[in-house]
């Protein structure tokens, strides 16, 4: 499968301070509204469609908001010396987190049909958690395009509906990570666009001058 990455350009904040750091890392652990309106900045969300899967968050992490999604997921038993260690072991990356679902009209079934599509196209075995490469990502910078140093899912797991084939398999979250130092500063609008197999396409723009 062809990894065509439309990545936009942002205020991006790299490397970190140890001040920095440790910022973010309490911005984390505050748990309260102004982490989570801090981290809308960062997040796109997106109506039910009428029928296909549901693509219903994209987000794009940078380096200082990783460390406060990090913190923000421990409630004790975190340091922000863990922090600190978690950020340089990572590095300065740009992190695409896009979040698909499954549906009625996108069911169990349909993944294992999209799994076994891409399986076909990338010539290996597949399993219907992979159903995801049956889609296309593209995070553009204008006419830029950049390859992923990795990519990665994490399948989502829940409770079956009645009469879903599917025992458990909700969906999955597609990690697409980046060299933050591959971006040029002030060159435009950052850009993630979905494209699933036969549905409509979903793309979300982030304003630059809002992210840190």
């Amino acid at each position: 499968m062809k990894w065509a990455l439309i990545v936009a350009l942002f205020l991006l904040e790299f490397p970190l301070s140890d001040t920095a750091v440790r910022e973010a890392y309490f911005l984390g652990q505050r748990h309260d509204q102004k982490t989570s309106d801090f981290l809308k900045l960062y997040t796109k969300s997106f109506p039910l469609p009428d029928k296909g899967p549901f693509i219903s968050e994209i987000h794009l992490l940078t380096p200082y908001a990783q460390v406060v999604v990090d913190s923000s997921r421990h409630s004790t038993g975190y340091s922000a010396q863990q922090a600190l260690a978690d950020y340089l072991r990572r590095g300065d990356t740009l992190l695409v987190q896009i979040v698909i679902e499954l549906t009625p009209t996108y069911s169990y079934n349909d993944a294992v049909r999209s799994a076994s599509d891409a399986a076909i196209e990338l010539n290996r075995h597949l399993e219907p958690e992979d159903f995801w490469q049956g889609f296309r990502f593209t995070v553009s910078q204008n006419d830029r395009y950049f390859e992923p140093r990795d990519v990665r899912a994490d399948p989502i797991y829940g409770s079956a509906s009645p009469g879903d084939r599917g025992p458990d398999l909700r969906g999955t979250i597609v990690s697409l990570e980046f060299e933050a130092a591959s971006f040029e500063p002030e060159a435009g609008p950052v850009q993630v666009e979905v494209v699933p197999p036969n549905f409509n396409h979903v793309v979300a723009k982030f304003d630059p001058t809002k992210l840190r």
